[in-house]
């Protein structure tokens, strides 16, 4: 069976919930506070019509005022107390269409009591109902199309009991009404189709946007990780850096410690790239389980690491510590190596401790790590050296 666009839409699925409910749920507050302003406007435009039934149909003056007071008044009251439950928005607005199906009963009600000659003229306004309930409060598609057929019958059933009805006057009504009913509906329909479609197109760039967002932020990841060791590369520790020293903490101290592994060309050159690629990762990993969880591990360069380590009570030993735990820890994993004197892969660090401050420069606190680093491989290597020199402002082009 051929369905509309709008109700194929409203069928399909967002997540666990179709599209009808998760439409309802994100319209709901706004559409509920044009409910109650339409709601209000409607009430207050059809309790003043009691004047204009009074005013052209004489007769019916009390039918109107306690049928309008007692069955629309208490029904009316009842909805803006129901707007206010916990129910889904599709039903508030069927509860409204039911008001004014109901309002419409009533004012037939008057009518049907008058023997008036201008009762036929007026009885024109009654086309006024199914633009309220079309065009007016713009309930969804398919609640239009049942209160406008109800009121579509209730007033071509009243008007065969008015006062001075012939077939000519009905055909002219209806000369009249079944456009009404017809092109409202139609009006109805694209305002209901257009709604959610603008709807969806927003879900779909939301969610478009969350999945953009989703991938920059694991491209901005992957774009700070070595591919290899999966540490933080030399942007990482830039940025890192740069954040560090922004936000400085009075008494806060940082150490810088470069790792080196010693004899690393001579071991490539004699077990291969592979194997170097092997020996580079589980010294990478060795240096990560040597550092606390906030300590930013960094691949420096090819067989070059560096830790950036901050703390409120470091000092020069302190950073000596962590840089001999890190070697400490390399020599447990014995790799061979036969190019070492040593027998097996070691590596040699160099440090650098400095306050946290706005004016750091992180190429002359790596020079003076640096400078650390050369001396412990000056003297055999599988050394620790922390460097007591200031740094000096010199630029650093070998590594920055």
């Amino acid at each position: 069976m051929y369905r509309l666009d709008y109700f194929q839409q409203l069928s399909q699925r967002i997540g666990n919930v179709t599209v009808r409910e998760q439409y309802d749920l994100d319209r709901h507050d706004e559409r509920l506070r044009s409910l109650f302003v339409l709601t209000t406007v409607l009430a207050l435009f059809y309790f003043s019509y009691t004047f204009v039934d009074i005013f052209l149909l004489r007769d019916v003056t009390f039918r109107s005022v306690l049928l309008r007071a007692l069955v629309v008044g208490p029904i009316t009251v009842f909805l803006f107390f129901y707007y206010k439950r916990p129910v889904s928005i599709r039903r508030k607005e069927l509860a409204g269409v039911l008001v004014v199906c109901m309002g419409t009963v009533v004012w037939c009600a008057v009518l049907l009591g008058s023997s008036a000659p201008g009762v036929l003229d007026y009885f024109y306004a009654g086309l006024v109902f199914i633009l309220v309930i079309t065009i007016v409060i713009t309930p969804p598609f398919e609640y239009s199309v049942y209160g406008s057929l109800f009121v579509f019958a209730c007033l071509y059933t009243t008007i065969w009991f008015l006062e001075g009805v012939d077939s000519h006057y009905i055909l002219n009504h209806l000369a009249l009404g079944l456009p009404t009913f017809v092109l409202t509906l139609i009006a109805n329909y694209r305002f209901s189709a257009e709604s959610l479609r603008l709807y969806m197109a927003k879900v779909h760039a939301d969610r478009l946007g969350e999945t953009l967002s989703m991938q920059n932020a694991e491209l901005e990841k992957i774009s700070r990780l070595d591919p290899l060791t999966g540490l933080a590369n030399r942007r990482a520790l830039v940025h890192y850096a740069t954040m560090l020293f922004k936000q400085p903490t009075a008494h806060k101290r940082f150490a810088v410690v470069i790792v080196d592994i010693d004899y690393f060309k001579p071991f490539n050159d004699h077990y291969g790239h592979a194997e170097g690629d092997n020996c580079l990762q589980a010294v990478a990993s060795a240096i990560r389980s040597a550092c606390s969880p906030e300590d930013l591990v960094c691949r420096f360069g090819g067989e070059e690491f560096l830790v950036l380590h901050s703390d409120s009570h470091l000092s020069a030993h302190g950073a000596w510590s962590l840089a001999e735990h890190i070697r400490s820890k390399v020599a447990n994993l014995e790799i061979a190596h036969q190019k070492s004197p040593l027998g097996q892969v070691t590596i040699s660090a160099g440090g650098y401790t400095a306050p946290v401050d706005t004016h750091t420069k992180l190429d002359e606190i790596i020079i003076a790590a640096d400078s650390a680093l050369y001396e412990a491989k000056r003297e055999g290597r599988n050394q620790v050296r922390i460097s007591d020199h200031t740094p000096v402002d010199v630029p650093y082009q070998r590594r920055l």
